[in-house]
């Protein structure tokens, strides 16, 4: 009987100590940062790079390589055989075939944004997501538009002394777009396939935090507390 009363009451000890880390995790993310909100502002939204193969291309004059924060206003080229993508997050993404230059502004305004490429040369793949608008733009003028109301993709290529970008002809996927063939595929119109569901630090603690004490309760419940005589 005294060792069942023991286990229950370590079961009750781990009880309380998760509760008690659970209150001070919860005062420490609740604690004001840096980043958070000021003034009704959205925070700062950068593009995550990604290219092909972990091979660098060049981003304001500068070596990139995978996990490169690029800010807006930022040039970006790769070089022959180096696709890449930049992924917005809750805006989006761009994908970049080789041999591209262009130099691309976005912003992030509640729940929409926009995002706008001037296209030197090369192909890409502008994906938005709803609420976001979205701009492709050569030397010859403006190359398509993406309704905000909808999101969606297009794909664009202009070639060296072209005289007018080709576009939605899936041309950017053929010359290699994007860090990988699952990246961005071929623009259709669709709306952009959202990114899935963010789990923040806090929930990502208190739910392998419950299902370890979910564990020890059925561990102790299930076990015989004490063997039983003949």
């Amino acid at each position: 009987m005294n060792f069942r009363f023991q286990k229950i009451a370590t079961a009750i000890a781990l009880f309380l100590t998760f509760a008690v880390v659970q209150v001070y995790v919860g005062a420490s993310f609740a604690a004001p940062r840096s980043n958070s909100r000021v003034g009704g502002r959205t925070p700062q939204t950068f593009g995550i790079l990604k290219t092909r193969d972990n091979k660098p291309i060049t981003v304001n004059g500068a070596s990139a390589l995978d996990g490169a924060t690029i800010p807006s206003g930022s040039t970006v080229e790769t070089p022959a055989g180096v696709g890449a993508t930049i992924n917005f997050g809750p805006l989006g993404t761009l994908c970049i075939s080789p041999n591209t230059k262009l130099s691309l502004e976005f912003d992030r305004q509640g729940n929409g944004g926009s995002i706008r490429v001037a296209l030197q040369q090369g192909c890409v793949i502008l994906r938005t997501l709803k609420n976001v608008s979205g701009a492709i733009t050569t030397a010859q003028g403006n190359a398509g538009i993406i309704d905000a109301a909808t999101g969606g993709s297009m794909d664009v290529c202009l070639s060296p002394g072209a005289t007018a970008p080709t576009v939605n002809k899936g041309v950017a996927v053929d010359a290699g777009a994007g860090a990988s063939a699952l990246d961005c595929g071929g623009a259709d119109g669709a709306a952009a396939i959202p990114p899935g569901p963010v789990i923040s630090a806090r929930t990502a603690f208190i739910i392998a935090g419950g299902s370890t004490l979910f564990g020890v309760i059925f561990t102790f419940h299930g076990e015989n507390p004490s063997p039983t005589g003949p």
